[in-house]
Protein backbone atom coordinates (compact mmCIF):
# COMPACT_ATOMS: atom_id res chain seq x y z
CA UNK A 1 0.00 0.00 0.00
CA UNK A 2 1.23 3.75 -0.37
CA UNK A 3 2.34 3.31 -4.15
CA UNK A 4 1.26 6.15 -6.62
CA UNK A 5 -1.60 5.17 -9.09
CA UNK A 6 -0.19 4.14 -12.03
CA UNK A 7 -0.66 6.57 -15.40
CA UNK A 8 -4.13 4.74 -16.14
CA UNK A 9 -5.51 4.51 -11.71
CA UNK A 10 -4.76 8.37 -12.26
CA UNK A 11 -6.88 9.09 -14.97
CA UNK A 12 -9.64 7.91 -13.74
CA UNK A 13 -8.54 9.35 -10.94
CA UNK A 14 -8.30 12.91 -12.85
CA UNK A 15 -11.88 12.21 -13.86
CA UNK A 16 -13.12 11.69 -11.09
CA UNK A 17 -11.27 14.72 -9.23
CA UNK A 18 -13.84 16.72 -11.45
CA UNK A 19 -16.52 14.87 -11.16
CA UNK A 20 -17.89 11.44 -9.00
CA UNK A 21 -16.58 8.53 -11.63
CA UNK A 22 -17.48 4.96 -9.93
CA UNK A 23 -17.76 1.90 -11.47
CA UNK A 24 -20.97 0.61 -10.38
CA UNK A 25 -21.00 -3.77 -9.99
CA UNK A 26 -25.15 -5.08 -10.25
CA UNK A 27 -25.55 -8.87 -9.13
CA UNK A 28 -29.04 -9.98 -9.27
CA UNK A 29 -29.63 -13.54 -7.36
CA UNK A 30 -33.15 -15.17 -8.53
CA UNK A 31 -34.80 -16.02 -5.09
CA UNK A 32 -32.89 -17.65 -2.30
CA UNK A 33 -31.57 -15.45 0.91
CA UNK A 34 -30.61 -11.33 0.31
CA UNK A 35 -26.95 -11.04 0.26
CA UNK A 36 -25.40 -10.39 3.69
CA UNK A 37 -22.20 -8.26 3.89
CA UNK A 38 -19.46 -8.50 6.48
CA UNK A 39 -17.28 -6.46 8.45
CA UNK A 40 -14.04 -7.50 7.45
CA UNK A 41 -14.57 -6.35 3.69
CA UNK A 42 -12.27 -3.77 3.16
CA UNK A 43 -11.01 -1.98 0.12
CA UNK A 44 -8.29 0.75 -0.60
CA UNK A 45 -8.83 4.81 -1.20
CA UNK A 46 -6.72 7.46 -3.18
CA UNK A 47 -4.79 9.95 -0.59
CA UNK A 48 -3.20 12.81 -2.12
CA UNK A 49 0.47 13.09 -0.62
CA UNK A 50 3.81 14.44 -1.73
CA UNK A 51 4.17 16.70 -4.71
CA UNK A 52 0.70 16.18 -4.78
CA UNK A 53 0.31 12.52 -6.25
CA UNK A 54 -2.31 10.58 -5.41
CA UNK A 55 -1.62 7.25 -3.61
CA UNK A 56 -3.28 4.22 -2.39
CA UNK A 57 -3.59 4.09 1.42
CA UNK A 58 -6.14 2.18 3.78
CA UNK A 59 -9.02 3.89 5.56
CA UNK A 60 -10.76 3.64 8.87
CA UNK A 61 -13.89 4.97 7.73
CA UNK A 62 -16.66 1.72 6.88
CA UNK A 63 -18.42 1.46 3.58
CA UNK A 64 -22.24 2.64 3.40
CA UNK A 65 -24.93 -0.32 3.30
CA UNK A 66 -28.37 0.51 2.57
CA UNK A 67 -31.38 -1.69 2.14
CA UNK A 68 -34.52 -1.30 0.28
CA UNK A 69 -37.75 -3.25 -0.57
CA UNK A 70 -38.56 -2.49 -4.50
CA UNK A 71 -41.20 -3.57 -6.99
CA UNK A 72 -39.39 -5.28 -9.36
CA UNK A 73 -36.27 -6.66 -10.22
CA UNK A 74 -35.99 -3.71 -12.53
CA UNK A 75 -35.56 -0.93 -10.45
CA UNK A 76 -31.72 -1.47 -9.58
CA UNK A 77 -31.22 0.96 -12.80
CA UNK A 78 -32.90 3.98 -10.62
CA UNK A 79 -30.17 3.07 -7.82
CA UNK A 80 -27.21 2.84 -10.01
CA UNK A 81 -27.81 6.33 -11.92
CA UNK A 82 -27.98 8.24 -8.04
CA UNK A 83 -24.57 5.88 -6.88
CA UNK A 84 -22.81 7.45 -10.34
CA UNK A 85 -22.73 11.06 -8.32
CA UNK A 86 -21.34 10.03 -5.18
CA UNK A 87 -18.25 10.47 -3.61
CA UNK A 88 -16.08 7.09 -2.75
CA UNK A 89 -13.02 5.93 -2.61
CA UNK A 90 -11.22 8.66 -1.76
CA UNK A 91 -9.92 10.28 1.32
CA UNK A 92 -12.73 11.84 3.79
CA UNK A 93 -15.19 9.88 1.74
CA UNK A 94 -16.75 6.53 2.28
CA UNK A 95 -14.36 3.40 0.27
CA UNK A 96 -17.41 1.71 -1.46
CA UNK A 97 -21.65 2.25 -1.40
CA UNK A 98 -23.84 -0.48 -1.66
CA UNK A 99 -27.16 -1.04 -2.04
CA UNK A 100 -29.20 -3.88 -1.48
CA UNK A 101 -33.21 -4.31 -3.02
CA UNK A 102 -34.90 -6.92 -2.08
CA UNK A 103 -37.92 -7.53 -4.46
CA UNK A 104 -40.36 -9.95 -5.67
CA UNK A 105 -37.69 -11.97 -7.84
CA UNK A 106 -34.81 -12.46 -5.16
CA UNK A 107 -32.27 -9.69 -4.52
CA UNK A 108 -29.86 -7.13 -6.37
CA UNK A 109 -26.96 -5.73 -5.10
CA UNK A 110 -26.00 -2.19 -6.68
CA UNK A 111 -22.38 -1.45 -5.54
CA UNK A 112 -20.35 1.45 -6.23
CA UNK A 113 -16.40 2.01 -6.19
CA UNK A 114 -13.90 4.62 -7.37
CA UNK A 115 -13.49 3.18 -10.94
CA UNK A 116 -9.48 4.28 -10.14
CA UNK A 117 -10.14 1.11 -8.20
CA UNK A 118 -11.75 -1.43 -10.78
CA UNK A 119 -12.32 -2.40 -14.18
CA UNK A 120 -15.54 -4.71 -15.36
CA UNK A 121 -13.53 -8.04 -14.07
CA UNK A 122 -12.21 -6.35 -10.78
CA UNK A 123 -15.47 -4.66 -10.27
CA UNK A 124 -17.80 -7.96 -10.32
CA UNK A 125 -15.23 -9.74 -8.38
CA UNK A 126 -15.10 -7.21 -5.53
CA UNK A 127 -19.45 -6.91 -5.34
CA UNK A 128 -18.70 -11.30 -5.43
CA UNK A 129 -16.43 -10.85 -2.44
CA UNK A 130 -19.29 -8.63 -0.74
CA UNK A 131 -21.95 -10.92 -1.12
CA UNK A 132 -19.76 -13.30 0.32
CA UNK A 133 -18.30 -11.40 3.16
CA UNK A 134 -14.53 -12.12 2.34
CA UNK A 135 -11.68 -10.06 1.67
CA UNK A 136 -11.38 -9.45 -2.10
CA UNK A 137 -8.06 -9.44 -1.94
CA UNK A 138 -4.76 -7.67 -2.45
CA UNK A 139 -4.44 -4.35 -4.87
CA UNK A 140 -2.87 -5.54 -8.05
CA UNK A 141 0.50 -4.17 -9.32
CA UNK A 142 0.16 -1.47 -11.92
CA UNK A 143 -0.94 -3.11 -15.24
CA UNK A 144 1.47 -1.15 -17.31
CA UNK A 145 4.33 -2.46 -15.22
CA UNK A 146 3.35 -6.20 -16.04
CA UNK A 147 2.02 -5.99 -19.80
CA UNK A 148 4.56 -7.18 -22.20
CA UNK A 149 7.00 -5.00 -24.45
CA UNK A 150 4.69 -6.08 -27.41
CA UNK A 151 1.46 -4.33 -25.79
CA UNK A 152 2.87 -1.01 -27.11
CA UNK A 153 3.75 0.43 -30.00
CA UNK A 154 5.34 3.38 -29.16
CA UNK A 155 9.24 2.78 -28.94
CA UNK A 156 9.37 5.34 -25.30
CA UNK A 157 6.99 3.24 -23.95
CA UNK A 158 9.52 1.95 -21.36
CA UNK A 159 10.98 4.75 -20.75
CA UNK A 160 7.91 7.00 -20.24
CA UNK A 161 6.45 4.11 -17.75
CA UNK A 162 9.56 4.32 -15.68
CA UNK A 163 9.74 7.84 -15.51
CA UNK A 164 5.97 8.03 -14.11
CA UNK A 165 7.53 7.17 -10.61
CA UNK A 166 10.38 9.63 -10.62
CA UNK A 167 10.69 12.90 -8.56
CA UNK A 168 11.20 14.37 -11.58
CA UNK A 169 7.58 13.49 -13.11
CA UNK A 170 6.19 14.20 -9.67
CA UNK A 171 7.83 17.95 -9.82
CA UNK A 172 6.30 18.06 -13.24
CA UNK A 173 3.00 17.15 -12.15
CA UNK A 174 2.66 19.67 -9.15
CA UNK A 175 3.89 22.55 -11.56
CA UNK A 176 0.93 22.13 -14.10
CA UNK A 177 -1.69 21.12 -11.05
CA UNK A 178 -4.88 19.32 -11.30
CA UNK A 179 -7.27 21.71 -13.29
CA UNK A 180 -4.53 21.59 -16.35
CA UNK A 181 -3.71 17.40 -15.55
CA UNK A 182 -7.74 16.74 -15.73
CA UNK A 183 -8.23 19.39 -19.07
CA UNK A 184 -6.53 16.34 -20.66
CA UNK A 185 -9.68 14.72 -20.82
CA UNK A 186 -13.52 15.48 -21.55
CA UNK A 187 -15.20 17.57 -19.14
CA UNK A 188 -17.91 16.13 -16.95
CA UNK A 189 -21.50 15.58 -17.14
CA UNK A 190 -24.24 13.52 -15.12
CA UNK A 191 -25.21 10.22 -17.32
CA UNK A 192 -28.99 9.11 -17.49
CA UNK A 193 -29.50 5.28 -18.26
CA UNK A 194 -31.78 3.80 -20.45
CA UNK A 195 -32.00 -0.38 -20.49
CA UNK A 196 -33.76 -2.79 -23.04
CA UNK A 197 -33.33 -6.64 -23.30
CA UNK A 198 -33.72 -9.09 -25.94
CA UNK A 199 -35.89 -12.18 -25.74
CA UNK A 200 -33.82 -15.42 -24.67
CA UNK A 201 -34.82 -16.35 -28.64
CA UNK A 202 -33.84 -13.04 -30.32
CA UNK A 203 -30.85 -13.28 -28.19
CA UNK A 204 -29.45 -17.12 -29.28
CA UNK A 205 -30.73 -16.10 -33.44
CA UNK A 206 -28.31 -13.08 -33.05
CA UNK A 207 -25.24 -15.04 -31.21
CA UNK A 208 -25.63 -17.76 -33.93
CA UNK A 209 -25.49 -15.45 -36.54
CA UNK A 210 -22.58 -13.11 -34.97
CA UNK A 211 -20.76 -16.69 -35.12
CA UNK A 212 -21.71 -17.68 -38.55
CA UNK A 213 -20.39 -14.27 -39.84
CA UNK A 214 -17.16 -14.74 -38.11
CA UNK A 215 -17.72 -11.55 -35.67
CA UNK A 216 -18.46 -10.68 -32.10
CA UNK A 217 -21.49 -9.16 -30.54
CA UNK A 218 -19.52 -5.71 -30.36
CA UNK A 219 -18.62 -5.42 -33.75
CA UNK A 220 -22.47 -5.80 -34.82
CA UNK A 221 -23.15 -3.95 -32.21
CA UNK A 222 -20.71 -1.30 -33.82
CA UNK A 223 -22.31 -1.11 -37.45
CA UNK A 224 -25.58 -1.12 -35.69
CA UNK A 225 -24.61 2.08 -33.82
CA UNK A 226 -23.40 3.53 -37.49
CA UNK A 227 -26.84 2.76 -39.37
CA UNK A 228 -28.87 4.18 -35.60
CA UNK A 229 -26.49 7.41 -35.61
CA UNK A 230 -25.82 8.53 -38.38
CA UNK A 231 -23.14 10.17 -39.28
CA UNK A 232 -21.25 8.78 -36.52
CA UNK A 233 -17.55 7.94 -37.80
CA UNK A 234 -15.89 5.73 -35.51
CA UNK A 235 -16.48 4.26 -31.98
CA UNK A 236 -14.16 3.35 -29.06
CA UNK A 237 -14.14 -0.34 -28.04
CA UNK A 238 -13.31 -0.98 -24.19
CA UNK A 239 -10.50 -3.21 -23.94
CA UNK A 240 -9.51 -5.76 -21.16
CA UNK A 241 -5.35 -5.54 -21.01
CA UNK A 242 -5.58 -8.36 -18.02
CA UNK A 243 -5.92 -11.04 -20.63
CA UNK A 244 -2.29 -10.22 -21.82
CA UNK A 245 -0.72 -10.31 -18.64
CA UNK A 246 1.23 -13.38 -18.04
CA UNK A 247 0.94 -14.65 -15.47
CA UNK A 248 -2.22 -13.44 -14.31
CA UNK A 249 -2.28 -11.53 -11.20
CA UNK A 250 -3.83 -12.96 -8.33
CA UNK A 251 -8.01 -12.47 -7.76
CA UNK A 252 -8.11 -8.51 -6.34
CA UNK A 253 -9.43 -5.04 -7.16
CA UNK A 254 -6.83 -3.19 -9.96
CA UNK A 255 -7.16 -1.40 -13.32
CA UNK A 256 -6.54 -3.33 -16.69
CA UNK A 257 -8.45 -1.34 -19.13
CA UNK A 258 -7.51 0.57 -22.53
CA UNK A 259 -9.70 1.87 -25.02
CA UNK A 260 -9.42 2.04 -28.89
CA UNK A 261 -11.08 3.51 -31.91
CA UNK A 262 -11.91 1.96 -34.54
CA UNK A 263 -13.64 3.29 -38.26
CA UNK A 264 -16.88 2.66 -39.11
CA UNK A 265 -16.99 0.96 -42.63
CA UNK A 266 -19.20 1.48 -45.33
CA UNK A 267 -21.44 -1.34 -46.85
CA UNK A 268 -23.50 -3.98 -46.24
CA UNK A 269 -24.17 -4.81 -42.24
CA UNK A 270 -21.94 -8.08 -41.54
CA UNK A 271 -19.30 -7.05 -43.96
CA UNK A 272 -18.92 -3.81 -42.22
CA UNK A 273 -18.92 -5.66 -39.05
CA UNK A 274 -16.42 -7.79 -40.30
CA UNK A 275 -14.21 -4.82 -41.00
CA UNK A 276 -14.81 -3.53 -37.92
CA UNK A 277 -13.11 -7.16 -36.08
CA UNK A 278 -10.26 -6.37 -38.00
CA UNK A 279 -9.85 -3.30 -37.35
CA UNK A 280 -10.63 -3.24 -33.95
CA UNK A 281 -8.01 -6.59 -34.47
CA UNK A 282 -5.31 -4.75 -35.69
CA UNK A 283 -5.52 -1.58 -33.47
CA UNK A 284 -4.95 -3.97 -30.57
CA UNK A 285 -2.19 -6.18 -31.83
CA UNK A 286 -0.52 -3.07 -33.57
CA UNK A 287 -0.29 -1.75 -30.35
CA UNK A 288 -2.83 1.03 -29.88
CA UNK A 289 -4.23 -0.11 -26.57
CA UNK A 290 -1.38 0.14 -24.46
CA UNK A 291 -0.23 3.16 -26.35
CA UNK A 292 -3.53 4.53 -24.70
CA UNK A 293 -1.93 4.01 -21.47
CA UNK A 294 0.69 6.17 -21.64
CA UNK A 295 -1.11 9.95 -22.65
CA UNK A 296 -0.37 10.94 -18.79
CA UNK A 297 3.34 10.29 -19.16
CA UNK A 298 3.22 12.06 -22.43
CA UNK A 299 1.59 15.04 -20.77
CA UNK A 300 4.39 15.05 -17.95
CA UNK A 301 7.09 15.35 -20.62
CA UNK A 302 5.14 18.91 -21.70
CA UNK A 303 3.35 16.72 -24.80
CA UNK A 304 0.01 17.43 -24.37
CA UNK A 305 -2.00 15.53 -27.01
CA UNK A 306 -5.50 16.48 -28.25
CA UNK A 307 -8.27 15.69 -25.79
CA UNK A 308 -9.89 12.49 -28.69
CA UNK A 309 -13.51 12.37 -27.71
CA UNK A 310 -15.65 9.11 -28.14
CA UNK A 311 -18.66 10.06 -29.51
CA UNK A 312 -19.79 6.51 -28.63
CA UNK A 313 -18.15 3.95 -26.39
CA UNK A 314 -18.65 0.18 -26.50
CA UNK A 315 -17.98 -1.75 -22.99
CA UNK A 316 -19.08 -4.91 -21.01
CA UNK A 317 -18.27 -8.36 -21.00
CA UNK A 318 -21.55 -10.42 -22.68
CA UNK A 319 -19.22 -13.83 -22.39
CA UNK A 320 -18.88 -13.13 -18.53
CA UNK A 321 -21.47 -16.17 -17.71
CA UNK A 322 -19.07 -18.34 -19.39
CA UNK A 323 -15.29 -17.18 -18.61
CA UNK A 324 -16.62 -17.26 -14.57
CA UNK A 325 -18.72 -19.69 -14.21
CA UNK A 326 -21.97 -18.00 -13.86
CA UNK A 327 -25.30 -19.40 -14.77
CA UNK A 328 -26.54 -16.46 -16.96
CA UNK A 329 -30.38 -18.03 -16.63
CA UNK A 330 -30.28 -17.10 -13.09
CA UNK A 331 -27.88 -14.45 -12.57
CA UNK A 332 -27.39 -10.91 -13.67
CA UNK A 333 -23.48 -9.59 -13.54
CA UNK A 334 -22.76 -6.22 -15.32
CA UNK A 335 -21.02 -3.06 -14.55
CA UNK A 336 -21.76 0.54 -15.46
CA UNK A 337 -19.75 3.21 -15.30
CA UNK A 338 -20.20 7.16 -16.36
CA UNK A 339 -19.97 8.27 -20.27
CA UNK A 340 -17.15 10.43 -19.73
CA UNK A 341 -15.66 9.67 -23.02
CA UNK A 342 -16.98 12.59 -24.65
CA UNK A 343 -19.95 11.00 -25.84
CA UNK A 344 -22.55 8.13 -24.91
CA UNK A 345 -21.76 4.44 -23.75
CA UNK A 346 -23.35 1.35 -24.81
CA UNK A 347 -22.88 -1.79 -22.28
CA UNK A 348 -23.60 -5.42 -22.77
CA UNK A 349 -24.44 -7.52 -20.48
CA UNK A 350 -26.62 -10.86 -19.83
CA UNK A 351 -30.09 -11.27 -18.07
CA UNK A 352 -31.48 -14.66 -17.52
CA UNK A 353 -30.26 -15.81 -20.54
CA UNK A 354 -31.09 -12.65 -22.89
CA UNK A 355 -28.77 -10.03 -24.33
CA UNK A 356 -29.05 -6.94 -22.23
CA UNK A 357 -28.41 -3.20 -23.38
CA UNK A 358 -27.67 -0.04 -21.22
CA UNK A 359 -27.22 2.74 -22.71
CA UNK A 360 -25.88 6.20 -20.63
CA UNK A 361 -26.24 9.49 -22.30
CA UNK A 362 -24.45 12.84 -20.86
CA UNK A 363 -26.37 15.68 -19.47
CA UNK A 364 -26.98 18.11 -22.43
CA UNK A 365 -26.26 15.51 -25.41
CA UNK A 366 -29.17 13.83 -27.60
CA UNK A 367 -30.20 10.30 -25.78
CA UNK A 368 -28.45 7.52 -27.36
CA UNK A 369 -31.37 5.63 -29.41
CA UNK A 370 -31.57 2.49 -28.03
CA UNK A 371 -34.64 1.70 -29.50
CA UNK A 372 -33.69 1.86 -32.68
CA UNK A 373 -29.91 0.72 -32.16
CA UNK A 374 -31.54 -3.11 -30.97
CA UNK A 375 -34.21 -2.62 -34.08
CA UNK A 376 -30.80 -2.60 -36.17
CA UNK A 377 -29.85 -5.40 -34.84
CA UNK A 378 -32.84 -7.48 -35.50
CA UNK A 379 -33.17 -5.87 -38.85
CA UNK A 380 -29.99 -7.73 -39.60
CA UNK A 381 -30.64 -11.07 -38.45
CA UNK A 382 -33.85 -11.40 -40.06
Amino acid sequence: MNRLLSPNETKFWLLDWTAPMNSIGVIERAGGASPVSSDRFTLPVVRVGRQSRPRWGETAMPGVVERESVASGRDWLAAAERLQNIRIGTEGHPPWHAVIQDHPDGATLIFAVNHALTDWRTCVHVARCFLAGVEPGELAPACEELLPPSSFSDRAAATLLDGWWTSRAGARWEALGLTQLAAAFPPPAPTHFAAQCLTAEATARLTARCEAEGVSLNNALAIALRDAMAPLASVAHSVDMHRFIRPPPEPGPGLAVAHVFTPLAAGEFWEAARDNRAALFEAIRGGGAGDALLQLPRVLLGKMPPREAAAMTITGAPTVGARNGVDAKEDMELVLSSARGGGGILILSYRRGALQFVAGSPAGEPEVPLPAIVERLAAAVA
